[in-house]
């Protein structure tokens, strides 16, 4: 069986996630996403002025999550965007033209191989759908977070701040916020 654990998974995962990412940038997105990511975010947390979600996203989502199912289970692309959460989307308005022409020549032609081959990799049952285990993600983030943060506060200590601090001093207070509200849920589950 082939599970994320094994060597041959991890090397496909990685190398198809550069790919995936490849196709987000040529498609005008941030080439630290992939499709997936960007699909999920603007399907689940994007507020668009009509309250609507365009269609193309929807029906991305759907051909998407449905592509990915056999390895991820349902809901791929809200859980990658889940994994890509703390990265920055761009903006879909400046983007709809560019993701037409990528949906008919990156994600409907691709998705229609990997389909055919995750599905029949599925029925051989040499690969199944993966468990999402939520607390090693969001330990996996906060660490990650505290990685970012130490980066900031040495280069502060060997930079100095020599600079206008308003703009990042609002960014902190935001920064704490978000923190208290995270423990507030923390505590919320004791």
């Amino acid at each position: 069986m082939i599970t994320k654990t094994t060597k041959i998974w991890k090397f496909f995962s990685h190398f198809f996630v550069s790919i995936d990412q490849l196709g987000n940038a040529l498609a005008g997105g941030n080439p630290d996403n992939t499709i997936s990511a960007r699909v999920g975010y603007y399907n689940h947390h994007y507020n668009f002025e009509s309250g609507k979600i365009p269609w193309y996203w929807y029906w991305f989502e759907k051909i998407i999550d449905f592509t990915f199912c056999p390895v991820d289970g349902p809901n791929h692309c809200h859980e990658a965007y889940h994994n890509d959460a703390g990265e920055v989307f761009d903006d879909s308005t400046l983007t709809n033209f560019l993701i037409g022409i990528a949906a008919t020549i990156i994600i409907i032609p691709s998705c229609i191989v990997i389909a055919l081959v995750l599905y029949l990799l599925s029925v051989l049952r040499l690969v199944k759908p993966k468990t999402i285990e939520r607390d090693k993600n969001l330990i996996k983030r906060f660490e990650t977070c505290c990685l970012i943060l130490e980066g900031a506060q040495q280069e502060m200590e060997h930079h100095g701040l020599d600079f206008d601090l308003q703009e990042v001093k609002q960014q902190f207070k935001t920064l704490m916020e978000k923190a208290e509200m995270i423990e507030q849920g923390l505590n919320k589950n004791e």
